[in-house]
């Protein structure tokens, strides 16, 4: 009836659900399956939600009652309060009942605790709940050592997901608690979720071959204005940024995508050539003021919006790196 994961990265661990509940036929998605029991410990859980309740709540009263638990102690605690509660509602159990199950993570270690109380270190990833199968196998895949911390929250919502196309009771809103090294837990919210989600989701071949074409038209663009300046003025206007033009091939589904999208623009902006420009009006600094000069004088009339345009540019990007509001060039 759900997934739970754990993931290791560098500098610590992410823990993730889904939310569903299945009653029978009937589907709930708002059940909360992440705890964060310390400032750098929490669990997941999976099975019998009776059963869930007790055991985390006598966790959560050991965890109160003692100053500064360590992992091993939690576990420990975790791992009894388990097998007592089995031994005391073995006998009301039927044979397909999903026994509880937790995953305990802090950054260092991950510990996963089966129905019975036993429990087993996990190396790298753990998963746990009725999508287990579909899980392990997307991150046996997918994990690698080393991840940073956004490659293993995208990797962690990327296998809830892909789990949920195959199994119908792992689904619902998907939550993310993170545990850095050196820092307390961090609960991730909705809106950063939903933008992970968001850059993973397939484009259609439409938008794709549109997104393509654009690309290739910039490039082209700044060949040919290259070629008819060089014509004209004996020099290209536009110096090669290999790193900016690769930055914009990347899709922009989010606004930290269109922030990255906006800063390899204004890379391009940056690579004009105003060493060459610059022997008209010397005295100039900024290089969109540099050009503006030099077509001001060379050219005497020319559309506006050349330069209005590349100021917008460098305006989107100073907002959004302000440690560039102070350089001449963006007034």
């Amino acid at each position: 009836m759900t997934l739970i994961i754990a993931i290791k990265y560098k500098n610590g661990s992410v823990l993730a659900s889904d939310s569903r509940v299945m009653l029978g036929e009937l589907k709930l998605d708002k059940s909360i399956k992440l705890e964060p029991l310390t400032d750098n410990i929490g669990i997941a859980s999976s099975g019998l939600i009776g059963a869930i309740d007790d055991i985390i709540k006598r966790c959560q009263s050991y965890v109160s009652a003692t100053q500064s638990p360590t992992f091993e102690e939690v576990v420990s605690n975790l791992s009894d309060s388990s097998l007592s509660w089995h031994k005391s509602n073995a006998e009301k159990l039927d044979d397909d009942d999903d026994l509880p199950a937790f995953i305990v993570a802090s950054p260092e270690r991950i510990r996963k605790i089966m129905g019975k109380g036993y429990s087993e270190e996990e190396h790298g990833y753990a998963c746990d709940g009725s999508g287990r199968a579909y899980g392990e196998y997307i991150l046996n895949n997918h994990f690698r050592e080393g991840l940073d911390g956004k490659d293993a929250k995208e990797l962690a919502v990327y296998t809830i997901l892909e789990t949920s196309k195959m199994d119908p009771s792992v689904g619902g809103d998907i939550q993310l608690l993170v545990f850095p090294r050196d820092e307390k837990c961090k609960i991730i919210g909705t809106d950063e979720i939903e933008e992970i989600k968001a850059h993973q989701a397939p484009l259609s071949k439409d938008v794709m071959d549109t997104y393509t074409k654009t690309v290739k038209n910039i490039v082209n663009l700044r060949d040919n204005i290259n070629n008819l300046w060089e014509q004209k003025y004996g020099f290209k206007v536009l110096l090669q940024n290999e790193k900016a033009v690769f930055e914009i091939t990347k899709i922009c589904r989010s606004e930290m995508d269109f922030t990255h999208n906006i800063e390899a623009l204004a890379l391009l902006v940056d690579q004009l050539n105003v060493k060459k420009m610059k022997e008209i009006s010397p005295e100039r600094e900024g290089s969109i003021n540099i050009l503006e000069d030099f077509l001001t004088k060379k050219i005497k009339k020319f559309p506006p919006d050349i330069i209005s345009n590349l100021r917008d540019i460098m305006v989107m990007r100073s907002k959004s790196f302000p440690t560039h509001t102070t350089d001449p060039k963006f007034g």
